[in-house]
């Protein structure tokens, strides 16, 4: 024999308001996890970044109890082409970069290491000008795609995720 209550959650969640609090807090913050890890890897597919550098200009708020939403922030300035992999070549003032993983090695004319050996910087023309040589930014790095995916996984799992929390929280009351 098989007894089905419709509207049992709902029920709990009246009863136990305590325990659907804790779920939803944990369910928010465990899939802003999920979704910050899977947007950094996802940015790696593309672009020949350290996982780090990118968790680096990543600042996260967690979900409270008092406001349940969980904030990731993408912020930086334009990269130094000396962070994606850049090679000094023997022949004087040449470099090489590779900034996306589909594309092969960008050359560069006219390019040296500063003294710090911290930035590529450029020689402008023919003149004493030096300018650095800038790339993208980390902000620049997460697209309308990546972005479009990491929606598609909240929206598919938030529901099983807060139905497993809400069941642990309840076996506890």
């Amino acid at each position: 024999m098989k007894v089905e209550l419709t509207g049992l959650d709902d029920v709990l969640k009246i009863l136990h308001p305590r325990a659907y609090q804790k779920a939803l807090n944990r369910t928010v913050n465990d899939i802003g996890s999920r979704v910050k890890t899977q947007t950094t890897k996802e940015v790696r597919k593309t672009y020949n970044i350290k996982a780090a550098e990118i968790k680096n200009h990543i600042t996260v708020r967690r979900s409270r109890y008092s406001n349940m939403q969980y904030v990731m922030d993408v912020r930086s300035k334009r990269r130094n082409a000396i962070h994606f992999g850049s090679k000094i070549l023997k022949k004087k003032g040449y470099a090489t970069v590779r900034i996306k993983k589909e594309n092969g090695r960008s050359k560069l004319r006219n390019t040296f290491l500063s003294k710090d050996k911290k930035a590529l910087l450029h020689r402008v023309g023919k003149t004493q000008k030096i300018k650095a040589v800038q790339t993208v930014s980390v902000s620049q790095m997460f697209n309308k795609k990546i972005l479009e995916e990491a929606d598609q996984m909240v929206k598919n799992e938030f529901g099983n995720k807060l139905k497993n929390n809400f069941d642990f929280y309840i076996s506890k009351v």
